[in-house]
């Protein structure tokens, strides 16, 4: 018996066989068919790399415009870093007073009657008008300074008067309150020569070795919880009829306005203001962070009430051609021989007072208005970074009748609120801001970062390039 045979796959191996002899051998293309379509080839290569070509150079045009769009917005951010980098914020708004020092309180005798009348008094009146720059002083013409020609070479800061007329503690004031404590005037006071002349002091400069716990501070607010004196209005020889205060820092001798009056009772409300610095603000320059540090004020040799003062004082040299006595002519400091500068008399009040020059005032600013030409003069007199302002609202009462003036002067000086503002001066644009803006300036507009730069670089070398799949 014979094998079964597989029809299906006998029909498959016949198709096979067949299909190869099926295939005819076909001659290769001529030379000259090869050679026109490699030319073909050649011209589609050269079509498409001219419009590669074509787009690469059309980008130029829009990097140079984002390169130029770039610079441009970096210098505008820059402008942040070196022009308006410092911002000045509150850090506190629940400050306590005993946190800060009390103010120093300079008490000056203005204006008296003297029992025996004479020219002495008035010369004296006058001058302290025109250096205090009273209320009175703006009503004072040229007429009122011909009235003492013998007194014209009078040293208008030279205290002879006063001294004769025995100023001292003992017979000034008296009674002293501090923090609630009857004191001893005569303790806590001092007397002498002030920038502007003949003054009492209080929590000044002069007890910074005599005391360690200097400056004086307090614990509370509201009247009589600082610093109240009585003064004796009434003495052997004269009559206080008016008395100048000033509320101060206690290492300046000036300051922010001076309150005059003659009444009865002088309240000064006094409200502070902190200001502080960070660290950083040092690295910029003194004309844009206007304020000098600690270590700075050694080097300059002169508090910031002494500059305003010589800036004043050689204000008035150029304008009145004379000089106050109060410093050493050997200090004068704008340019003029010093052996050819006069002190100034009371012949030459009337163009001091002509000048208006507040020289009790802390302001760096000097006013030069005049017929009707408003300028100013900036002393450039900077204040520490780390201090204190004391603004004060001064009011006054009578406690006496209409006709008659009481025996004493009560001044009652004392923090308004028991909290204060602390404000604060930082970098607003510091520069890892600056550099962190010019990368998200070039990030944004022409897509270049450090990591991208990098590795171009690498690129540029065979064996740092990365591998790519062919």
């Amino acid at each position: 018996m014979f094998p079964a045979i597989d029809k299906p796959a006998d029909k498959i191996e016949v198709h096979r066989l067949s299909e190869m002899q099926e295939v005819v051998w076909r001659p290769e293309p001529a030379f000259k068919d090869n050679d026109d379509d490699h030319q073909e080839s050649k011209k589609g290569k050269q079509k498409k790399n001219g419009w590669v070509s074509a787009r690469r150079y059309a980008r130029i045009p829009l990097k140079i415009i984002a390169l130029l769009a770039t610079v441009y917005v970096s210098v505008l951010s820059s402008e942040r870093y070196f022009y308006y980098w410092v911002q000045t914020s509150i850090e506190r708004t629940d400050m306590h007073v005993s946190e800060i020092a009390f103010p120093a309180v300079t008490i000056i005798p203005i204006n008296f009657t003297s029992a025996v009348k004479s020219k002495d008094a008035q010369a004296y009146n006058l001058v302290q008008s025109v250096i205090w720059q009273t209320p009175m002083a703006a009503r004072l013409t040229k007429n009122n300074f011909t009235e003492f020609s013998e007194f014209e070479d009078l040293d208008v800061l030279k205290m002879e008067i006063s001294q004769s007329w025995q100023l001292n503690c003992k017979h000034f004031f008296t009674e002293c309150q501090w923090r609630h404590k009857p004191m001893n005037c005569c303790d806590i006071f001092s007397s002498g020569k002030t920038l502007n002349g003949f003054a009492f002091v209080f929590n000044s400069l002069l007890y910074s070795g005599k005391d360690e716990t200097w400056p004086w501070s307090v614990a509370a607010s509201g009247s009589y919880s600082g610093l109240t004196v009585k003064i004796k209005r009434d003495h052997s020889r004269y009559t206080v009829n008016m008395l100048g205060v000033i509320v101060h820092e206690p290492t300046q001798y000036l300051g922010m306005s001076i309150d005059y009056s003659s009444e009865d009772r002088i309240v000064v409300p006094v409200e502070p203001l902190r200001f502080t610095a960070e660290e950083d603000v040092k690295a910029r320059p003194l004309q844009m962070r206007r304020c000098y540090f600690e270590n700075e004020v050694s080097k300059l040799g002169q508090s910031r009430s002494e500059c305003i003062y010589r800036c004043r004082r050689d204000y008035i040299i150029n304008k009145c051609n004379c000089t106050l006595s109060a410093f050493n002519k050997e200090n004068i400091t704008n340019g003029k021989d010093t052996s050819d500068t006069r002190i100034c008399g009371v012949k030459d009040l009337y163009c001091i007072n002509k000048h208006r020059l507040p020289l009790f005032s802390m302001s760096n600013i000097i006013e030069e208005s005049r017929d009707n030409v408003f300028s100013t003069f900036d002393c450039g007199c900077f204040p520490q970074c780390d201090h204190i302002q004391y603004h004060s609202s001064t009011y006054t009462e009578r406690l006496s009748t209409h006709t008659s003036h009481a025996t004493e002067i009560e001044i009652d000086v004392y923090f308004q609120e028991e909290t204060l503002f602390s404000y604060r001066s930082m970098l607003r644009f510091t520069l890892i801001d600056l550099m962190v803006s010019y990368g998200g300036i070039a990030g944004l507009i022409m897509g270049i970062s450090v990591l991208g730069c990098f590795n171009n670089f690498l690129d540029h070398f065979a064996c740092c390039r990365l591998p790519h799949d062919s």
